[in-house]
């Protein structure tokens, strides 16, 4: 294990010999097929990751903002319909299902052209969220001890795996997966504008199509809801912070300077919100796993050690988000000040520092997460709106 963000650096280079480690093959949904996340050839993964690229660049299907505006709204509507207490009726709102249900909804509609459905349902379908809930616990602990998941794949555990045609859970959405790529695969269906016609266009396969459906729900709303939660209770637990961005947001409502909902370019350039999102990110990394990378045939020295050849080495990125030396005395403290400090002060190389640093809960170089503008889009514009529209109630 290493806790610097130097080294994830050296072994995550572009031109590093480093490559996946075992950790990875616990994504795979189907024994023996991979998908991006859990592919660790390394060609293969550059090849499929060359056809996905236009589809997560948003070029082909017209960008991401209408899409995450769509259920943006509909967050916002769902708590205006449900929500609202009165002086005789306490209507608490579980903020940690819902941002659930926003993730899903924003990369349904961005992936695969409509949304699942969860704000208009504002219910857990197919139990998903609660399977996954359940099944997240026993996953890491796999990916940490990759032969388990090499003995769950087997027989006769495999038999308890999910499956496509499972009335709920991951099972269906596989089944959803299978039947949704075969419905616009089909010769009469009009293309769409979405990130899987992106996909088509570009020659993916039936199965890439399908795996691709799967993790995307999976990877793309877990931890962008992660992080919703994580941000929204470090504000709620810190009266100043929370203080502050909401006066940064009435301010700029009196001055009519930012649109309803806000846009992805106007969200930027607020320095306090901007400063809440990267301290929360630091502080609370969307996804914690230790994606451990797999030393060359040529070995390896880390810090001083010497790694034999197809050693496992996992990262901590609490650690790494935590380092005092970049953050600060204070760095266990969520106090979004201290980018605003960093921002004003003459040393630019501590800004720059604590930007890439922070940037790391995103993976980095050729493990970098393709999925991150998505996710900094919708968490520039749910704070914003969610305070807004509760403030002026």
């Amino acid at each position: 294990m290493f806790s610097d963000g130097d080294t994830l650096k050296k072994i995550a280079g572009t031109r590093s010999k480093y490559t996946k480690g075992e950790w990875y093959a616990v994504g795979r949904t189907t024994p023996g097929e991979d998908h991006l996340f859990s592919m660790r050839d390394e060609e293969k993964r550059k090849y499929l990751k060359s056809k996905m690229g236009p589809g997560y660049s948003g070029l082909e299907n017209g960008g991401f903002e209408a899409g995450i505006d769509k259920n943006i709204t509909a967050f916002v509507d769902l708590i205006d319909r449900k929500y609202i207490s009165t002086a005789k009726d306490f209507r608490p709102m579980d903020m940690a299902s819902k941002s659930t249900y926003l993730a899903l909804d924003v990369i349904s509609e961005l992936g695969f052209g409509t949304p699942y459905g969860f704000l208009k349902e504002d219910r857990d379908l197919y139990q998903y969220v609660a399977t996954k809930d359940a099944f997240f616990p026993v996953m890491i602990t796999m990916g940490n001890v990759p032969w388990l998941a090499t003995l769950m794949h087997s027989w006769p555990l495999n038999l308890g795996l999910p499956k496509s045609g499972d009335a709920a859970g991951f099972g269906a959405l596989m089944g959803f997966a299978k039947t949704f790529v075969d419905g616009r695969l089909a010769p009469d269906t009009k293309p769409g504008r979405d990130m899987i016609q992106s996909f088509i266009n570009a020659g993916m396969t039936r199965e890439e199509l399908t795996q691709e459906v799967y993790v995307e729900t999976i990877a793309g709303s877990d931890t962008t809801a992660t992080a919703i939660r994580m941000i929204l209770l470090s504000l709620l637990s810190n009266p100043q912070a929370f203080t502050a961005l909401r006066a940064e947001i009435d301010t700029l409502v009196s001055k009519k300077m930012i649109s309803s909902p806000i846009k992805d370019s106007e969200a930027r350039f607020m320095p306090y919100l901007q400063a809440v999102i990267r301290e929360g990110l630091r502080l609370y990394p969307p996804s914690t796993g230790i994606v451990s990378k797999q030393v060359s045939s040529e070995g390896d020295i880390v810090h001083g050690y010497r790694l034999p050849p197809n050693t496992q080495l996992g990262e901590n990125v609490c650690s790494i988000g935590r380092s005092k030396d970049i953050f600060g005395p204070d760095a266990h403290l969520f106090r979004p000040e201290r980018w605003i400090e960093a921002a004003m002060s003459d040393d630019e190389g501590r800004y720059k520092a604590m930007m890439s640093t922070t940037d790391m809960v995103f993976g980095y170089g050729k493990f970098y997460c393709m999925g991150r503008n998505i996710a900094l889009m919708e968490l520039n514009k749910i704070f914003v709106e969610v305070s807004a529209y509760t403030h002026s109630n």
